[in-house]
């Protein structure tokens, strides 16, 4: 029987996907997934199980537990420095079910979204699949600055939200305060929203300091701030995630959330509620120094290797330019000799840039590379790198 399905899929697989396969069946050492290797507090784990046997297994309310919005709000006066109360926000499946419940609530067909480039993959797909249209400023290396002119020029009647990602996927790059307050104030000037992901807040470095939107004058009631636990606890696969905004817009977004997810698991819920209340602030340090130190041991290697790195602000990857490693071969060609030469997978840039811009080498040349992981793996994939 012929298959009724559309095969004209709006998203084109992730080179991501297919150099994770490929470097598990070669046994090698992969840096390409984020999934954060790390160890899990142990009052989050004992939580959870505690949570389970406490029968917390039902549907959450529309809003999540109210324990874990209690817990985010606190989190986000004292770390934040933005005066949420629980109204104001919304547990969802992780960060990526905030994004979709925010896409599905406030675009339509040829709607316009500002984002910057390199960007991450699923806010790209998730933007055209409400038939959006994604509109790129780009962040230019080595330090990834970009132009506010160009910014501005982006801006048109169809324009719904400015979105940034900070610290940034892929690039490590810490938004600055002067740079928050210049797209502040293209958002007041033209009255509309910045929606910022901020997954990444506790690992930044150098002395760079995450700064959130919300907290600056005049953007509280036009943000939509994006985070989750799944990176800070080391919990990719748990799936909680929040959204804080104007108490009228979580109203909104709740209904988006709840059509499509439902509710993020429950006992995982308490379990993170727990854990945020509970965990001390050395956790958080002991994070930082980890996170600095795990970096240092990957720019060292990929350097050591032949790789020209740009060290990261903040975030858990390193993005190295491997032209000298490989000439002016496609992004695809070399993931792939990258695996089968070295067993080493890392993300190539062809999944965070425009299609557009694949003719450009300079644009198509570097591979992201995750360093969340145990040490052994860092140790070993700097040794296969290493060799000619």
């Amino acid at each position: 029987m012929k298959s009724k399905l559309n095969p004209d899929s709006i998203f084109e697989p992730p080179m991501l996907r297919e150099v994770t396969v490929r470097v598990n069946a070669v046994g090698g050492v992969n840096l390409a997934q984020g999934v954060c290797r790390m160890p899990v507090p142990e009052v989050v784990l004992e939580a959870a199980v505690a949570a389970l046997r406490e029968g917390k297994n039902l549907y959450a309310p529309a809003f999540g537990v109210e324990e874990l919005r209690h817990a985010i709000a606190n989190k986000s006066n004292s770390f934040n420095k933005i005066a949420y109360k629980p109204e104001n926000i919304l547990v969802t499946v992780g960060a990526t079910g905030a994004f979709e419940s925010i896409c599905f609530s406030f675009l339509r067909e040829g709607d316009e979204v500002i984002s910057f480039s390199p960007f991450y993959p699923y806010h790209q797909n998730t933007i055209k699949s409400r038939k959006a249209v994604a509109k790129y400023i780009e962040l230019k290396p080595p330090g990834w600055i970009f132009d506010f002119e160009e910014v501005e020029k982006a801006i048109s009647p169809r324009t719904k939200f400015i979105l940034v990602n900070t610290p940034n996927n892929p690039t490590g790059k810490v938004f600055s305060r002067s740079e928050l307050e210049g797209i502040a104030s293209l958002c007041r000037r033209h009255n509309i929203f910045c929606v910022t992901d901020e997954v990444y807040e506790y690992m930044t470095y150098d002395g760079h300091r995450h700064i959130s939107m919300a907290s600056l004058p005049g953007m509280f009631e036009r943000t939509i701030t994006i985070s989750a636990y799944s990176k800070t606890f080391a919990i990719t696969g748990w799936r909680i995630g929040y959204l804080a905004a104007p108490k009228s817009v979580v109203e909104v977004l709740k209904a988006a959330s709840d059509q499509i997810y439902v509710c993020a698991p429950t006992p995982l819920q308490h379990a993170v509620a727990k854990g945020i209340l509970e965990l001390p602030d050395s956790y958080y340090q002991n994070l930082h120094t980890e996170y600095t130190r795990k970096r240092s041991l990957m720019v060292h290697a990929l350097e050591k290797a032949g790789f020209a790195c740009s060290v990261p602000q903040g975030a858990y990857y390193v993005v190295a330019d491997a032209r000298e490693k490989f000439g002016e071969k496609s992004a695809k060609e070399s993931a792939f000799e990258l695996v089968e030469r070295y067993r080493v997978a890392a993300v190539p840039a062809s999944d965070f840039i425009e299609r557009t811009s694949y003719s450009d080498p300079t644009k198509n040349s570097f591979f992201r590379f995750c360093f969340a992981v145990p040490d052994q793996m860092l140790h070993q994939a700097g040794e296969s790198l290493a060799k000619p």
